[in-house]
């Protein structure tokens, strides 16, 4: 246990070293100033490099031995890791510990149904093994349960951080309540992505009725936690993928730092549609936008889009009042795109990590390529950002996002 704790306590010197360099405020202020449009300086955002962990370093980097101490290292060198790419991520001056939640036999995590997910490859393709909605009798089956928090559970992992690197960087506590958000993940999980698109023509009562139960089950659950004082500003923060996939400053909204309760209204709210990427605009329109569109009302910003291509689903998008962030991504037209986007929302453009960093690495295809974007998004007076993500490997070259990063700034 001393070993785990000296660990942990040199890592949290490292991490407050770099934390408290000048550049971290000079990054606040950007993505405050991008995401409120106040300027035209295009952040470079790398998220999430957890995917290349194995590659670049492995489980045998990681040396403490208490499964706690453990996860919490791994994220600490990860940080430090992603601080030397020189990219506008914000190393923060905090560690956030979540809710522990009581064990139960209600399934309430996947709204009541038992399902296996089959992962098909290294890059985390998954299918439902055995969809668990067959027909509208198994909709009464759903529970809309948020799970019961362990109190002493949580209070007890909290103290034990706190015990070990408190002194040095402080542990806060956070909480996003789980289940909002995501109904076309949860679609797919519970009717199977195949089914799920066959229910819309064959059975379309049925997809409204479910579509319609977890809306309101989301919307009431969101509704508890802000009769709570439940959420809190840093979700999403400290474990490498930020709610927004990107820092999420504003001058809107509260943002990130001493440990406070906000209000949904006062937060962002991301969502995406992935598994609707086969889906026509038209009903991405009529099962997700039309339902979740009340939900996202109760936040202050909502940011939308991961790795699906919105191209002919902006316009409806733009059904959304605080609408503030939408993907561009690789499957998406990036012209057609930016037509329709303009100055009105921010763009995250997502180039393709294959042409990017994942083949080999070639500066001048990166330069070209970030070069026609740059003149797309000129062209229509979009405020962009570059943001780096879903990357599985770097060809062995723990300097690659370094050098990347280097070349995209020497080019925009």
């Amino acid at each position: 246990m001393q070993k785990d704790r000296d660990i942990l306590r040199d890592l949290a010197k490292q991490t407050m070293e770099v934390a408290a360099q000048d550049i971290q405020n000079e990054r606040r202020k950007l993505w405050a100033d991008f995401h409120s449009m106040k300027t035209r300086q295009t952040p470079v955002y790398i998220l999430d490099p957890q995917g290349i962990w194995n590659e670049i370093f492995g489980d045998g980097a990681l040396k403490c031995e208490d499964p706690l101490f453990r996860h919490y290292e791994k994220w600490l060198r990860l940080q430090l890791y992603h601080a030397s790419f020189g990219d506008d991520y914000i190393l923060e001056p905090w560690v956030t510990a979540g809710p522990v939640y009581k064990v139960d036999d209600i399934h309430w995590e996947t709204w009541g149904y038992e399902y296996d997910m089959e992962y098909i490859s290294a890059t985390q393709a998954s299918a439902v093994k055995e969809p668990p909605i067959k027909s509208p009798d198994d909709l009464s089956k759903l529970v809309a349960g948020i799970g019961v928090v362990d109190e002493e559970a949580t209070e007890r992992r909290l103290n034990m951080l706190r015990d070990v690197m408190g002194d040095i960087i402080p542990v806060l506590p956070d909480m996003m309540p789980p289940k909002i958000s995501d109904l076309s993940y949860i679609l797919f999980n519970l009717l199977g992505g195949e089914e799920m698109m066959m229910w819309m023509y064959d059975d379309p009562d049925m997809m409204h009725e479910l579509c319609r139960k977890i809306s309101e089950a989301s919307i009431a659950i969101c509704d508890a936690a802000d009769a709570s004082g439940k959420f809190t500003n840093n979700d999403g923060i400290f474990g490498g993928n930020p709610l927004i996939q990107a820092m999420p400053y504003s001058h809107e909204l509260p943002n990130p730092g001493e440990q406070i309760a906000v209000r949904a209204k006062e937060r962002w709210l991301y969502d995406r549609a992935q598994e609707f990427e086969g889906v026509s605009p038209e009903m991405f329109n009529e099962f997700i936008i039309e339902y979740q569109k009340p939900l996202y009302e109760r936040f202050g910003l909502i940011s939308f889009g991961c790795c699906e291509g919105l191209t002919k689903k902006i316009k409806y998008l733009k059904k959304i009042d605080n609408l503030r962030r939408i993907a561009v991504t690789p499957w998406a037209d990036t012209e057609e795109c930016a037509r329709q986007i303009e100055d009105k929302y921010i763009v995250s453009w997502r180039p393709h990590p294959t042409e990017m960093i994942a083949h080999d690495f070639d500066s001048e295809r990166i330069k070209h390529i970030i070069r026609e974007a740059k003149t797309i998004f000129d062209r229509y007076g979009c405020y962009w950002e570059v943001n780096l993500k879903d990357f599985i490997t770097v060809g062995g070259d723990k300097d690659r996002l370094q050098k990347w990063v280097t070349v995209v700034r020497e080019t925009l």
